[in-house]
């Protein structure tokens, strides 16, 4: 139980530094260094981060499966979509049993209102966007993270790329 907690602690903390967003916008936990940020439904760099998420996820469901590595803190970003406002969210405490997938919604809304953090969701598979899990403490995944850095500061880009097992 304790280690549940502290595995579902970090995700938490690695959900609220994370700014990674596709198409639309993505909202993570609000605090005072948060900020959401917008992509254009365009943005080649970021619908391509999303195509390799997309095409990998096989692969995130054969390690959920199969932890062979001590993997922990699958989470996934959904689209979520309300009266035609998108919004991409990370759902963490992720649930895939008989064919149905759940989870946790990680953060504040900004734009949409028909979820709020903590909600317990059902995903539908075609709004996955993106996923990660941690290995070794360090994040596999988070594709659309890396389509992000343009919008940051060096400092920044540095900071998540120590986070990231595939920089």
């Amino acid at each position: 139980m304790k280690n549940k907690m502290r595995t579902t602690l970090t995700v938490a903390i690695i959900c609220t530094f994370v700014a990674a967003c596709s198409l639309t916008s993505c909202s993570h936990h609000n605090s005072k260094d948060d900020k959401t940020i917008g992509v254009s439904g365009d943005d080649a760099e970021m619908n391509a981060a999303i195509a390799k998420a997309r095409d990998s996820l096989p692969d995130f469901w054969q390690v959920y499966e199969k932890r062979e590595q001590g993997e922990s803190g699958f989470s996934l970003k959904v689209k979520i979509t309300d009266n035609g406002k998108i919004e991409h969210f990370w759902v963490a405490d992720v649930e895939r049993k008989d064919g149905k997938i759940t989870g946790t919604i990680s953060n504040d809304p900004d734009i949409v209102h028909n979820v709020k953090l903590g909600d317990k969701i059902t995903v539908n598979e075609p709004d996955i966007s993106d996923w990660l899990y941690l290995r070794n403490g360090k994040m596999v995944g988070n594709y659309t993270l890396r389509a992000l850095f343009k919008e940051m500061s060096k400092s920044e880009v540095e900071k998540y790329k120590q986070l990231l097992a595939d920089p």
